[in-house]
């Protein structure tokens, strides 16, 4: 489950000004890269659904994130079906992001509280 409401997230999205879009098959690598961005200020980071596993490398990183870098809001990208947003959600992704407007994803998302 998302660890920010709504209103948390875009007070830091709005906050913060910016929001890295990221991924790597490697969560190691992806783990680097948002302590660095982490240590650099940013408190939003969107991991691209892109490539084989993705949704399994966010939800170890998620994890990794929940400890290392508490004030973290994780986000997911490239979201294009309901059924990758419900999926993401339960992974803990506390926003979604799609290349497009799908009403579905945006229903599922509401149901959630998700931003």
């Amino acid at each position: 489950m998302a660890r920010f409401n709504k209103m948390q997230v875009l007070s830091v999205m709005k906050s913060t000004g910016m929001v890295p879009v990221f991924y790597h098959s490697d969560v190691e690598t992806a783990k680097q890269v948002v302590k660095a961005c982490y240590e650099g200020g940013v408190r939003a980071f969107e991991f691209t659904n892109r490539g084989d596993f993705a949704h399994e490398v966010f939800g170890e990183l998620n994890k990794w994130v929940a400890r290392e870098c508490p004030e973290m809001v994780m986000g997911v990208g490239s979201v294009v079906d309901p059924a990758t947003a419900a999926l993401y959600i339960q992974l803990g992704a506390n926003f979604i992001v799609g290349p497009l407007f799908n009403p579905e994803v945006a229903k599922v998302c509401n149901r959630r509280l998700i931003t």
